[in-house]
């Protein structure tokens, strides 16, 4: 046996005195020494977290992906923590994402630069369908886009348009864009002449507009603006516009366009990331030069050639404000339904990038709202041929730099700012007085003393040289005089003492001065401008009429964090409005909820198929959406509160929900006769509801409110007495009175304490 097993062990290899590394066990020890490394960076950013001060103002950047380069540097000179991998011991002040809210959904505080849906909102199909909603309720005043038909579900009426246009021979023969609904960096874009010529690929949503053909040319090239804006806060409403922002060119000379040149993307398109493959693409580091220049460069250009600038970039402006009060309904429905109210989350706020197209006259165009605009400062750049590297484009870093910059500054909490600031200027002011003892205290040359001299003579021989003690005999003949002198130089000294100390005072007190100059022209110096509400609050104002309507919507929803209001929901609405004493039946509502249901349905069929909510289940997306719950108020204001203009319409409406919800008391207007009624301007009708006329709320002041004319009437109201009803009656020019059973029923139901 034990032979058998000696000849087995024989038969074996013999086992090799090294192993060769193969390459995928090479693979697994690089990701080995890889994990190692990241979490050894894990433990040490633990580790520097829990040694930081409460004061401190910490920024989470472990999901800001191509944003970190510019958001690290902006960290790094602010003085700000950063997290690279996140902080789990407590929330940071500021999270940023590279994409969307919901990155990271484990955020229960502090401040997230994204929106919640904020993506979908500022896709080209809800973009334009707000701005076409508010161009319905203000013709005049919201002009500033091309003209949008939405397919599938408009196409028999976009045909019918191009068909109108062909038999009037409109010239230059009309031309069409076609976007995609969630396209981004140019992809998916096309033009055409024929309705025949729309491919919808795989059934995707589209929008089809008007091609701006009559544009403005430098150096006969195409370009538009990229604007980039601060919206820092819903509630209130706040919003900055960057002074500094992007123009990008087309690569090839721009020519109307044509059957033959309809497919030059390179020529019709100014998308970056488009052009920058074209050969001729022009990477050029001058601001006035090049396939990609800074906005204020492009503007003085304008002005060069004779135009007025300033007022270029005024109507800008405005086309940001009346774009952001247009979409601000929509945020706010979207923002309740992600953190509902009760509900610890954080607060939001967003960088946002418009393109802007300028016509031959120099009007501007909205082309489009980009959600997450590029951040980065990279480039590339090709070393040979096929080879492109990554490097820091000027540009980018002029313009990108300073916004995330002041961001950071504007969005961060205040009381952290502000102990953060005083922490810097006592650390400057310390500089500053080091660098200027340093200055005080120069050290003086070192003077080697001589003890003795050589005297020679000139009659003397070499031997007769003699070296005499000049210290000594000079100290013996000015013995006398130093001891006069010492008096002298004390009080000498003492005087420049005090010198001293007073320019030391005045030292210290010019460099507060200079410290607080410091912090003043760096507030001065950002590139970020307040629209809302420092400049354009009064001329906004009434164009938010639909946020009433969203807090309606909002309101009436019935399920916590939902989208869309369902027909119970929608019947509680016209039951609480008190929209039945105006003639709406159940069975009208409930038809009109039906109808409008089924048109959003089909205007929207990407959105009512359903989506992933955050434990991967399957939220259903029935019911009416925001934007059907708005067409069916413009319906009922319509129909039951006729004005001259739609937006008086919808003003009636609103202001007769708003006063329904704010009696609390049903039966409180029965028993009101009508002197009180003509006290709070209120329309006096027996059996039906009483509206607020429209001139009544603007002959209110800001103070007033309805709610606060009720409240202070609230007891005279429940408990009307027979004197103010016969000073009514008087007033009437009625000389006889006979109280009838209704003021006997009133006077019996006083107080004792009236009586």
């Amino acid at each position: 046996m034990a032979a058998s097993k000696s000849f087995l062990d024989s038969l074996k290899k013999p086992e090799p005195t090294s192993f060769k590394m193969t390459d995928f066990r090479r693979e697994l020890h690089l990701r080995h020494k890889r994990d190692e490394h990241a979490k050894k960076e894990r433990m040490k950013a633990l580790q520097e977290s829990k040694l930081i001060s409460k004061y401190a103002i910490t920024i989470d950047t472990s999901r800001a992906r191509s944003n970190c380069d510019v958001l690290r540097m902006c960290v790094k000179e602010l003085g700000f923590k950063e997290y690279p991998f996140g902080r789990k011991d407590n929330c940071c002040d500021v999270h940023w994402h590279a994409c969307h809210f919901e990155d990271n959904p484990e955020v229960y505080g502090g401040k997230v630069n994204k929106f919640p849906g904020m993506g979908e909102i500022c896709s080209k199909m809800t973009l334009f369908r707000c701005l076409d909603i508010m161009r319905d309720l203000f013709p005049t005043d919201y002009d500033f886009y091309p003209r949008t038909w939405y397919l599938p579900a408009q196409f028999h009426e976009f045909s019918c348009e191009i068909r109108k246009m062909h038999e009037r021979r409109v010239k230059p023969k009309p031309t069409f864009i076609v976007k995609p609904d969630t396209g981004a960096q140019g992809d998916g874009i096309y033009l055409l002449r024929e309705p025949n010529e729309y491919s919808s690929f795989n059934g995707k949503c589209h929008v089809a507009q008007e091609y701006m053909s009559n544009v403005y040319l430098i150096d006969k090239f195409k370009f538009d603006f990229r604007i980039y804006v601060l919206l820092k806060s819903l509630e209130p409403l706040e919003f900055y516009i960057c002074q500094e922002g992007l123009a990008r060119f087309s690569t090839l000379p721009y020519e109307n366009p044509t059957n033959k040149n309809i497919h030059e993307s390179f020529m019709h398109l100014t998308n970056y990331s488009l052009n920058k493959r074209s050969s001729t693409f022009n990477r050029s580091d001058r601001d006035d030069e090049g396939s990609k220049r800074t906005l204020t460069s492009v503007l003085r250009r304008i002005a060069m050639n004779g135009h007025d600038s300033n007022k270029v970039w005024k109507s800008i402006e405005r086309i940001v404000c009346k774009t952001i009060v247009a979409i601000v309904p929509e945020m706010k429905v979207e923002y309740q339904a992600a953190v509902p109210p009760g509900k610890t989350g954080p607060s939001c706020f967003q960088v946002l990038g418009f393109d802007i197209l300028l016509l031959h006259n120099l009007k501007p165009i909205l082309l489009e709202i980009n959600a997450s605009p590029s951040l980065s400062l990279d480039s590339e750049q090709e070393v040979s041929p096929g080879v492109f590297e990554y490097v820091i484009s000027p540009k980018d870093e002029e313009v990108k730099y300073p916004l995330i910059r002041d961001t950071l500054l504007h969005v961060v909490p205040i009381d952290k700012l502000k102990y953060f600031r005083k922490r810097k200027k006592r650390r400057l002011l310390k500089k500053l007085k080091a660098s200027s003892s340093q200055k005080m205290k120069r050290p003086e040359p070192l003077v080697k003393q001589r003890t003795s001299i050589v005297i020679i003579k000139a009659d003397e021989s070499d031997e007769e040289k003699r070296e005499v003690n000049v210290t000594q005999q000079m100290s013996e003949m000015h013995m006398d005089i130093d001891s006069s002198a010492s008096h002298g130089e004390s009080t000498a000294r003492d005087a420049n003492s005090d010198d001293e100390r007073e320019s030391n005072l005045k030292s210290d007190t010019e460099l507060d001065e200079e410290v607080d100059n410091y912090f003043e022209t760096k507030l001065r110096e950002s590139c970020l401008k307040q629209l809302y509400p420092a400049i354009y609050d009064e001329e906004c104002e009434r164009y938010r009429i639909l946020e009433r309507v969203a807090g309606l919507f909002i309101y009436f929803l019935g399920i916590r964090g939902s989208l869309r209001i369902g027909p119970t929901g929608f019947r509680t609405f016209a039951r609480k409005c008190r929209l039945n004493r105006k003639g709406m039946t159940n069975a009208s509502v409930d038809i009109m909820y039906i109808d409008l249901q089924r048109r959003w349905d089909h205007m929207n069929p990407e959105r009512t198929s359903g989506k992933k909510g955050n434990g991967g289940s399957i939220v259903s997306n029935t019911g009416l959406c925001y934007q059907g719950f708005l067409d069916a108020c413009i319906e009922i204001a319509r129909r039951k509160f006729y004005a001259p203009s739609k937006i008086e319409m919808l003003e009636n409406l609103v202001d007769h929900c708003e006063l329904s919800l704010n009696l609390k008391d049903n039966d409180l207007a029965n028993n009101l006769p009508r002197l009180h009624f003509r006290r709070l301007g209120l329309q006096y009708r027996q059996g039906s509801l009483y509206a607020m006329p429209r001139r009544i709320m603007e002959q209110m002041t800001e103070e007033t409110t309805i709610e606060d004319l009720l409240k202070a009437h609230e007891k005279k109201l429940r408990q009307p007495s027979k004197e103010d009803i016969e000073s009514f009656l008087r007033r009437s020019r009625r000389t006889i009175y006979q109280p009838s059973s209704t003021a006997a029923v009133l006077s019996a139901h006083r107080s004792p304490d009236s009586e």
